[in-house]
């Protein structure tokens, strides 16, 4: 899933320039992939967005199954 807020008023290191502030949550997350990943993610924003890696900010977050909900359950 993606939100894609265009237009925000923020800050970064008290500079308005382009930045990114990305939230990657995903059940299982190993923690051993997310250097790879903001790599990835770092590369991508840059080359469709033009915000260069160094305005990007990452939160990856692994939530334990039983607090994810979908389809009236849990995982």
């Amino acid at each position: 899933m993606v939100i894609l807020k265009d237009k925000m008023d923020m800050l970064f290191a008290g500079d308005t320039a382009p930045l990114a502030y990305l939230e990657l949550k995903s059940l299982g997350l190993p923690e051993e992939q997310t250097p790879g990943l903001s790599a990835d993610l770092c590369y991508f924003m840059e080359a469709r967005f033009g915000v260069p890696p160094e305005r990007v900010y990452i939160e990856f977050t692994s939530p334990p199954r039983h607090l994810f909900g979908w389809n009236g359950g849990t995982f």
